[in-house]
């Protein structure tokens, strides 16, 4: 915060020890140290740090940021924004300044994109929030699944072979490795397979087919909640009294 306070402030308090100048906060400053390692380069605009090998070409390059077209572009990371103060804020998530604060709990945050998502840890909806990146889930035992992705734990361990997951279910379709099962089975010719995601990846073999293909109008769709909101697109006379939405699967399941 006190960071943050700084750059409303005015107080220059980064100074390059090459030529003197001062800057508002650290990434100004490495932005400029660019300039003192740029070569031929020495031309660094100051707003995005574009690097231009004369001076006039600099300047045309500054007409970029004025007007109401224009476009900045992060050094660092190479993110583009319309607006300048769009980029400044950007830029606090790289200089480390968290000045989003949870109005709950004073805890603070890089970015508002970031501050959102710790919201839904008081609203109720997603109380359970992973200590280690910020997302929020509906119960612990979802929440305790999700972390294994960051601790590393897998407690499940294949009898047949010694192999661990992380997943009850990641275990369960391995057994399938073992005794041969196949359940899923696509409708267009035949073949099975293993898992889901492996089907997904043979359907895609057929002229890049997704798993999900409108009965009506034979559209494909790529996920189950594409195709609902695809259906809501036919008129009700258009939908047979019998249809049901399995019937837009390309594939066939045993499980």
């Amino acid at each position: 915060m006190e960071q943050h306070r700084k750059l409303h402030s005015g107080m220059k308090t980064y100074g390059c020890e090459l030529c003197g100048k001062r800057f508002l906060d650290s990434l100004r400053l490495r932005m400029h140290l660019l300039a003192h390692s740029a070569g031929a380069k020495a031309f660094v605009c100051d707003q995005c740090g574009a690097q231009f090998s004369k001076e006039d070409a600099l300047e045309t390059h500054r007409q970029t940021h004025t007007g109401t077209d224009m476009a900045v572009f992060c050094l660092l990371c190479g993110k583009r924004f319309q607006a300048q103060s769009a980029l400044q804020q950007h830029m606090e998530v790289h200089a480390g300044v968290r000045s989003y604060i949870c109005s709950e709990c004073n805890r603070t945050f890089p970015s508002h994109t970031a501050l959102k998502r710790h919201l839904r840890s008081h609203t109720g909806d997603h109380p359970y929030e992973c200590e280690f990146c910020g997302s929020c889930f509906r119960d612990e035992s979802t929440l305790k699944s999700h972390k294994r992705i960051h601790t590393g734990e897998k407690p499940y361990e294949c009898n047949g072979c010694g192999k661990k997951f992380s997943l009850k279910h990641q275990l369960e379709t391995h057994y399938r490795v073992h005794t041969g099962e196949k359940p899923f089975e696509c409708k267009l010719c035949h073949q099975r397979s293993r898992d889901y995601s492996a089907m997904i990846k043979h359907l895609r073999t057929h002229n890049g087919a997704s798993p999900y293909q409108c009965t009506i109008c034979t559209e494909y769709c790529p996920s189950l909640s594409s195709m609902q909101k695809h259906m809501k697109g036919h008129k009700p006379e258009e939908i047979p009294p019998d249809w049901r939405i399995e019937k837009t699967y390309l594939y066939l399941c045993y499980v």
